[in-house]
């Protein structure tokens, strides 16, 4: 663990990052491990910082022999859903800073740029952290320089002494991954427990972060026939009781979810599984759900906030304290009350994590109680352990014994070899009101087990990873088997940013008395400018190229027939701020019994990017055919047409939406909807 003492300067050091080097105080840190490839960092970055007392000022200076790539010219392209290390990188290099003001188990902030200052930030206390700060990029012969002025006054916690702090780079073109203070068995850039220690001798900032309030105006211009033409008016708000908690509420929230119009432009037919963009609900994201889980073969949680429906009005807390955090909601809405409680706690090494959750759910007929309580263990290095126990009791649970689920499993991974193993029983009746169960009334166990092979930068490969997993559930009830899946998969990686992969599987569950296979099938998708990266670190396990091309073929058995499934998509430059992306898919299910279905999604999207803080997408999508049987094709019939438009202004204290239909649906809905927020006070998400 390295430590540096940030110098203290009377006026603040030039942003300009054409200006020498020179004219930084100190001598600078470097950054010296490759967390990716286990190894020395191959490209030279040498880092500086400073403070006055109000601003934590950063500079980066990135030699680079690759290709830079900075395609990205908006900033906040990523919000809402907890987006710590999912931002500006793995579609540009990057740099970034992570800061954690109270220890390593307090509130982690991120501050990210590309090579030419687009830049993107995440807090774990809040999702929807989003306030004004100041990057600015250059490309230089060498490589690139980044500076960043970060304000203290949006950091909660912000206070002279020691803070964690940790410096990461991402070369996009090779997937080095490189940090500042390390250890040999390092795996994530963003490690809390490997970050180094900063001394910050002045922090001059009151002892209570400022209040924020945010005051939206909505109109909606629309048919009779979804509703009339509408306005609405509502706010947010957030009073901080301390350096790291906050009392806040809302009081006629908007319903719309335009925030996430430009992210889903160009959707597929199948069900999401949403963000959450509700300030309501971001602000204590991530103190609900705080538990572990290993080859979880579905998505389970006492706690899914989007199928909350918008409340009337609502109030919150969340803070930490030590190694503790709190945090607790009552969304009243009309006729229905939603609550939930949390409780964590970290140790001060980051061994230990344990989670308490109580959510409630009162609606007409129905009051649904479940408690959650769970318990993470790992070594520091390679093995991790962890247990989960949740039980529902109310008027949908006839049965206590049948309202309980259990969870339990552990892994061992390291950057070249990983091995999970999960035990779980869901009773039959265990289905929150206000949760996600993808399978309720099973018991068994599953299995991953992966292996990755990884070569130099001059190779023509890169890597070569081979992936297993397996699991198999009985009924609690009986009547044998009601969920078996089983899958491998070859993805051979090369340098030249092609990815080639080779996969095999089945997937069957008991629907009703009947075990059906869902699916039995192999294929191949062929991708060009991929983005991934093949580690066991999951940081990038799935990265995201801004331009990729993939043609992927899936066929086999699926329900009582047999489904060839053709995926081609292309996403390309249409000048120096704009992509275009086109999508091609059809799917093909010839049964024994009855004709074929025989259906196509097509998807045609434009997104430019405006300027640094504003951009426009537009999408036509059209769904023709017949979909797959059972559960297949997002239940269009015959043809589906949608055309979405979507317009995002983002100033110091306001924000402006514009958007026409809505990407979500599979016809287009006749509606324009228009949104300005304003914030006083404290900033977005802080």
């Amino acid at each position: 663990m390295l430590s540096l003492l940030v110098p203290v300067v009377q006026t603040a050091p030039p942003m300009d990052p054409r200006e020498p080097v020179s004219s930084w105080p100190g001598a600078g840190v470097t950054m010296t491990w490759n967390v990716a490839r286990q190894q020395p960092a191959q490209n030279a970055t040498i880092v500086h910082v400073a403070t006055d007392g109000t601003f934590l000022y950063v500079r980066f200076d990135a030699q680079q022999s690759a290709p830079v790539v900075a395609a990205q010219h908006s900033n906040d392209l990523v919000t809402g859903g907890s987006n710590i290390g999912q931002g500006i990188a793995w579609t540009d290099d990057a740099v970034w800073v992570d800061l954690w003001p109270t220890g390593p188990g307090g509130f982690q902030y991120q501050f990210e740029s590309n090579p030419i200052g687009a830049h993107n930030e995440s807090s774990s206390e809040n999702a929807d952290f989003a306030p004004s700060w100041e990057s600015r990029g250059v490309q230089t012969a060498r490589g690139y320089t980044v500076t960043m002025a970060i304000p203290f006054s949006v950091i909660h916690g912000a206070k002279r002494g020691n803070w964690r702090l940790q410096f990461a780079r991402y070369v996009r073109a090779t997937g080095e991954m490189d940090v500042w203070s390390s250890d040999p068995a390092q795996t994530t850039p963003d490690d809390p427990a490997r970050a180094g220690i900063a001394t910050v001798p002045v922090v001059a900032r009151a002892k209570i972060p400022m209040p924020r309030l945010a005051i939206y105006g909505l109109g909606a211009i629309a048919s009779r026939a979804i509703g009339g033409s509408t306005s609405r008016i509502g706010a947010d708000f957030s009073v901080p009781v301390s350096q790291t908690a906050s009392f806040f509420g809302t009081f006629h929230p908007d319903y719309s979810d335009v925030e996430l119009d430009q992210q889903s432009i160009s959707p597929t037919v199948y069900q999401r599984v949403y963000n959450e963009v509700r300030p309501f609900f971001t602000q204590a994201a991530a103190f609900y759900n705080d538990f572990n889980c290993s080859v979880c073969g579905g998505f389970h949680t006492t706690l899914y906030t989007p199928g909350i429906p918008t409340p009337r009005e609502g109030y919150a807390f969340e803070g930490r304290q030590g190694n503790f955090g709190l945090a607790a909601f009552d969304a009243i809405g009309n006729a229905r009350v939603d609550a939930a409680t949390a409780l964590n706690y970290t140790s001060s090494d980051t061994h230990w994590n344990a989670a308490f959750q109580h959510v409630t759910a009162d609606i007409p007929g129905i009051v649904d109680d479940t408690n959650q309580a769970g318990v993470s263990w790992w070594n520091g290095k390679y093995l991790s352990a962890y247990a989960n126990y949740a039980t529902e009791a109310g008027a949908l649970v006839p049965s206590a014994a049948q309202g309980e689920w259990l969870d339990t499993g552990g892994a061992f991974i390291n950057q070249h070899f990983a091995i999970a193993a999960a035990f779980r029983r869901i009773g039959v009746y265990f289905n929150p009101v206000d949760g996600f169960d993808s399978h309720p009334g099973i018991e068994g166990f599953g299995a991953y087990a992966a292996r990755v092979w990884t070569f130099g930068p001059r190779d023509v490969l890169s890597s070569i990873g081979v992936d297993a997993i397996l699991d198999r559930y009985d009924g609690v009830t009986g009547g044998g088997l009601a969920q078996a899946d089983s899958a491998v998969l070859l993805d051979v990686l090369t340098n030249s940013a092609l990815d080639i992969q080779l996969m095999s599987g089945s997937d069957y569950w008991r629907f009703g008395s009947l075990l059906t296979p869902i699916s039995q099938n192999a294929g191949f998708s062929i991708t060009y400018h991929s983005g991934m990266q093949n580690n066991l670190n999951n940081f990038p396990q799935h990265g995201a190229s801004a331009t990729p091309t993939q043609i992927a073929l899936y066929a086999g058995h699926y329900g009582e027939g047999v489904l060839d499934t053709w995926m081609r998509s292309s996403t390309i430059r249409a000048g120096m701020r704009g992509t275009l992306t086109l999508t091609i898919d059809d799917t093909a299910q010839w049964l024994p019994y009855a004709a074929p279905n025989i259906q196509w999604f097509d998807d045609l999207s434009y997104a430019y990017q405006v300027s640094a803080n504003s951009s426009f997408a537009v999408g036509l999508r059209r769904v023709v055919g017949l979909p797959p049987v059972p559960n297949g094709g997002g239940n269009c019939v015959g043809a589906c047409t949608n055309i979405s438009i979507a317009y995002h202004l983002r100033l110091a204290h306001e924000e402006f939406y514009a958007a026409y239909g809505n990407p979500n649906t599979l016809t287009t809905l006749p509606q324009a909807i228009f949104k300005i927020i304003f914030y006083a006070g404290g900033q977005k998400g802080t």
